[in-house]
């Protein structure tokens, strides 16, 4: 069975990764995790191909036509709320090309009424709301029975396989991805130091409890130190340098980090790397181990400045904390990334420009400004559609900021749109700022990522 791992084409540069999709502010684009890890489990059943119409920049006809010439019976997709339109459009004009050739889906838009949108999808034959399972593999097997967590056609009906989730904290195995069917030239990541870079995963989901993120939904569980250890070895050995951490909370469980770090300290495998992480999951002793392993990058969720939404929102972490981890990250020498989310219902003016100065007041390298979006599957939604902000059939959203919906009771769109720039301008266009990070610069690559950064971030305000 020949079995195509497909990023669909789409009229903007998305970003469709780990149920979280949005446009690409500054021209970055990654690999899609949930694709690179099926590609390891799914290399060892059937002959596999990746076919990325974001990365490729190919249109619709360009990519249906290499789905035919490779002879797809199968066809594993991204799909996302921030595309869903000309997502369903793609997919339809595939159906049609070759209605024999099976359709998995797999992506945030399916986290609220999966059974309805399949049932009104005569394109889609199977969503997956798992891809570190097998779920893919049994049913292409047609063993279906065996599934655990989709939903599928069969017969005219809707047949629902979902099983509880494992316990929070299991372990689990994966085979080593296909980085290699991964090394499109076209990827770009804003932190990255050396190309090619690719993405790893070390853990899946969250076990913590932010009410306008999916993450806390999916069942929180890990891979062995020395599994990943393995693929590391085997990305150096494809010449790969770095690596970005694609975990929403790099760092969990703490034994097993410490141990993966541990690895890769006494392997010297000079990986340079970026993650995300929480500023209560890192310590100095695991920041300072981080370092020695390579991080040179650390991406933390701030959100807001109001402690008052961060507790509504059960972000979990206070200000003075926050303050606190990127004070001692710079300390360890590893820069920071803060990301922030503006608009949420009670955001009004003053708390967004308290937001804009704490961004400026914590001192993080790089600030990145997001517009709230009513994930579907997560609390905030629920409360939106529930409090008249949102309609419940509104499914396209871009936290990027690119078009805005917002949700907020108190700004506009235009404003919020307003304040977002303002953001952009007032934490990056400070002189201080750029001639702080032109000092910095250590090579040629550097700069001119840099530079096609900043083309990025005046394209985003005017």
């Amino acid at each position: 069975m020949n079995v195509v791992l497909l990023n669909p084409p789409g009229s903007r540069l998305y970003v469709r990764s780990y149920y979280c999709g949005a446009t690409s502010k500054a021209g970055y684009l990654f690999q899609p995790i949930d694709l690179l890890m099926l590609s390891g489990r799914l290399a060892g059943e059937f002959e596999i191909t990746v076919i990325d119409a974001i990365a490729d920049r190919l249109g619709a006809d360009e990519a249906i036509e290499k789905i035919s010439r490779f002879k797809a019976d199968a066809v594993v997709c991204m799909v996302s709320v921030v595309s869903w339109d000309t997502d369903l459009q793609f997919l339809d004009r595939l159906k049609k090309n070759d209605p024999h050739v099976k359709i998995i889906a797999n992506g945030d838009v399916f986290f609220e009424d999966p059974e309805k949108i399949l049932a009104e999808c005569g394109c889609i034959d199977a969503i997956i709301f798992d891809f570190i399972s097998e779920d893919v593999i049994h049913y292409l097997k047609n063993e279906c029975e065996k599934a655990s967590n989709m939903l599928y056609k069969k017969d005219g009906r809707i047949v629902v396989r979902r099983s509880s989730l494992p316990a929070a904290g299991t372990a689990f195995s994966m085979p080593i991805p296909r980085h290699e069917l991964f090394l499109n030239r076209n990827y770009r990541f804003p932190f990255a130091k050396h190309h090619p870079f690719t993405t790893v995963l070390t853990n899946f989901g969250c076990p913590f409890k932010c009410t306008f993120c999916i993450a806390n939904t999916l069942g929180f569980r890990y891979r062995g130190a020395e599994e990943v250890y393995k693929e590391l070895l085997y990305i150096t050995k494809l010449g790969i340098r770095e690596v970005f951490f694609e975990d929403m909370t790099f760092g969990l469980p703490e034994h097993n980090t410490v141990r993966l770090l541990e690895l890769m300290i006494s392997g010297k495998l000079n990986i340079g790397w970026t993650c995300f992480s929480r500023v209560d999951v890192v310590d100095r002793d695991m920041l300072a181990l981080m370092k020695m392993a390579g991080c040179h990058t650390i991406m933390f969720g701030v959100e807001s400045a109001s402690e008052d939404i961060l507790r509504k929102y059960k972000k979990g972490c206070t200000k003075a904390k926050m303050k606190e981890a990127f004070a001692v990250s710079r300390d360890v020498g590893i820069k920071t990334v803060g990301t922030f989310i503006l608009g949420l219902p009670e955001d009004d003016r003053a708390s967004v420009l308290e937001t804009i100065h704490f961004a400026k007041e914590i001192d993080c390298d790089y600030a990145s400004f997001n517009i709230a979006v009513p994930r579907p599957g997560t609390p905030l939604r629920e409360a939106a559609v529930r409090d008249g902000l949102i309609r419940k059939s509104s499914l396209v959203f871009d936290h990027s900021g690119s078009s805005i919906s917002t949700i907020s009771r108190n700004l506009s769109k235009e404003e919020l749109g307003r304040l977002r720039k303002r953001a952009i301008r007032e934490f990056y266009f400070r002189p201080s700022y750029i001639l702080r990070h032109l000092a910095k610069m250590r090579s040629l690559s550097e700069l001119m990522e840099h530079i096609r950064e900043f083309i990025g971030l005046v394209r985003n305000i005017t």
